[in-house]
């Protein structure tokens, strides 16, 4: 339905109010130490960090939350909530989950979506997957939306730090769409005892980040 479409498209905007753009998820770090310092070895990495992490943590996360937001229940929603924070591996994503769901749930706020029942510390998976829920977008819709918010934030992050240009960052998000739909079809896969993350490298850069001499991006 066109509607759905919009709304999805509302949620996926680099122009959604929540700040996510100022994260970069441990990428600077990265390109700072040179193990991304270019078009392929960026491409290399947007891909694994998709497969490897994402599909198998935040998708099926989503996915829970979607789900326990619509038979409103709270103390499940708390719990996937937990699970999420226990998930993010350095002071800085923990810290940017927090702050970008505060952010999005004052902003739903302001919107009239809000969840009846207030949450101390909403998660930013939380908050999303509750606007998307409230939205009607279905879950598939959904999933590919956040992710390919993900992608193109983290392309955005190369553009101004590698530096990328334009024409390659349009390459790479154009040739890593199948694996959205690939990463997408896996999450929702994914049973709650193997939700989880393994990529050591992503949670070294993340963690470096926090020490880093200098850098544009808070995470």
């Amino acid at each position: 339905m066109a509607s759905q479409l919009l709304s999805l498209l509302h949620l996926s905007s680099p122009s959604l109010p929540i700040g996510a753009f100022a994260y970069s998820q441990g990428l600077e770090s990265a390109i700072d130490i040179g193990w991304v310092d270019d078009e392929d070895a960026l491409k290399r990495w947007l891909q694994e960090v998709m497969t490897h992490s994402l599909a198998n943590l935040d998708l099926p996360l989503i996915q829970r939350l979607y789900s326990t937001w619509q038979e409103q229940a709270s103390e499940r929603v708390q719990y996937w909530q937990q699970v999420t924070l226990a998930n993010r591996e350095s002071a800085e994503l923990v810290t940017e989950e927090q702050r970008l769901g505060a952010t999005f749930s004052r902003l739903l706020v302001s919107l009239d979506l809000a969840p009846e029942a207030g949450f101390e510390s909403p998660t930013y998976l939380s908050m999303y997957a509750f606007a998307a829920q409230k939205m009607a977008i279905p879950m598939q819709e959904a999933l590919s939306g956040w992710l390919w918010s993900w992608l193109e934030n983290q392309v955005m992050v190369a553009c101004k730090t590698i530096p990328l240009g334009q024409t390659p960052a349009q390459r790479i998000l154009l040739q890593l769409n199948p694996t959205i739909t690939e990463c997408v079809e896996k999450g929702m896969a994914v049973e709650d005892d193997e939700i989880g993350m393994t990529l050591p490298a992503l949670a070294m850069v993340s963690a470096w980040h926090e020490q880093q001499y200098s850098r544009l991006f808070r995470s």
